[in-house]
């Protein structure tokens, strides 16, 4: 599985948005998010560069046990740093659940987002 839908989305771009940089339809972008066709080389070269990630991530292949020692060791502090984070956050906020389920959401979206 790809995840050219969840970059977009999280990148508040629409289909016609990676089309037109694509020079392709938004049918293509589409069918490239729902697995019905598959981008050639270049195109994901094209949109890897567009998201700024690896061809692998975009294609969904780069797994944990695919990382460096020390991008492992990113990883590690990273997911700690954002535990941490979101613990201090529910213990002071003054928002209901569901705004704090949305929130945190939101932002483990951008972190991922920049991540990558």
């Amino acid at each position: 599985m790809n995840r050219l839908k969840e970059l977009r989305l999280n990148n508040n771009k629409t289909q016609k948005d990676i089309a037109d940089y694509l020079g392709l339809t938004e049918q293509a972008i589409a069918y490239y998010e729902k697995g019905k066709r598959t981008p050639k080389p270049e195109t994901w070269q094209a949109l890897a560069d567009f998201f700024n990630v690896s061809v692998p991530y975009l294609q969904g292949e780069l797994t944990y046990d695919d990382l460096t020692p020390e991008g492992k060791k990113l990883e590690d502090r990273l997911g700690r740093t954002i535990n941490d984070a979101i613990n201090d956050e529910l213990k002071y906020s003054e928002l209901s659940s569901e705004e704090n389920r949305r929130a945190i959401k939101l932002a483990l979206q951008s972190a991922l987002g920049y991540y990558a």
